[in-house]
């Protein structure tokens, strides 16, 4: 439950620092081309609010993210480059504004400069953040389809291990191998896979037949995946 809070939390404000820190500059950079004092206040005001908002959105995201990564920083592979890029857009973004918020209307145009000059690089930053964002998602995403690939290539193994069973063994063993009269419960047998191989190669003198010239090495694999089936479903 925390970490599906903590999911949702940084999936819904990590948008807001991508979106609006890229928007805040284009607002102060206008802005400073203005004319007008009205407008240029007004653009500026814009400007910085949409600072803020990004600078809240961005600490919602930095603490979901920390929560879904159980306190660890930097992580490995594509996290790891994924917070190369978020640690400096973070803290950048958060300083200037902070500044900018303690400096209120006393800011001089080379402090501006610097400010718009600072912050576009914070949105660069960010920008990539998202990206290897983008990345760790799918990476997630591809290597949930494949366990789901193989576990549905699995159960189209067992079942036509279940079908070579039933033409050569079920007679003896019964069709889910639960035994018979004349053939012991294999749910219970437990060997290695080279073990049960050789013994359905070789036979049991007196007790099995041999099916090496019948079955193919690949049908024993088969046969072999559907016995540890019923191995685990028995436990």
């Amino acid at each position: 439950m925390e970490t599906l809070f903590w999911q949702r939390l940084h999936g819904g404000s990590t948008h807001l620092p991508i979106v609006l820190l890229p928007l805040s500059v284009m607002l102060d950079f206008v802005a400073s081309r203005s004319r007008e004092e009205v407008l240029r206040r007004a653009f500026h005001v814009a400007g910085f609010a949409t600072a803020v908002v990004a600078a809240l959105g961005g600490s919602a995201a930095v603490a979901a993210g920390v929560g879904m990564s159980h306190g660890q920083l930097l992580g490995s592979g594509v996290e790891k480059l994924h917070h190369l890029y978020v640690w400096p857009a973070f803290g950048l973004s958060l300083g200037l504004v902070t500044w900018r918020l303690l400096r209120r209307e006393r800011i001089s145009q080379r402090g501006l400069r610097v400010y718009l000059a600072g912050m576009t690089m914070a949105s660069g930053l960010m920008m990539g953040a998202g990206y290897w964002g983008g990345e760790l998602l799918l990476h997630a995403n591809l290597e949930s389809s494949g366990a789901s690939a193989n576990a549905l290539t699995d159960a189209a193994s067992v079942a036509r291990g279940h079908d070579l069973f039933l033409m050569n063994c079920a007679h003896c063993h019964g069709d889910d191998a639960h035994g018979t009269e004349e053939g012991p419960d294999l749910t219970t047998f437990r060997k290695s896979d080279t073990r049960i191989a050789s013994i359905v190669k070789n036979g049991i003198k007196g007790e099995m037949p041999r099916f090496g010239q019948k079955l193919t090495d690949e049908n024993l694999r088969l046969l072999t995946l559907f016995l540890h089936s019923v191995n685990r479903a028995a436990r």
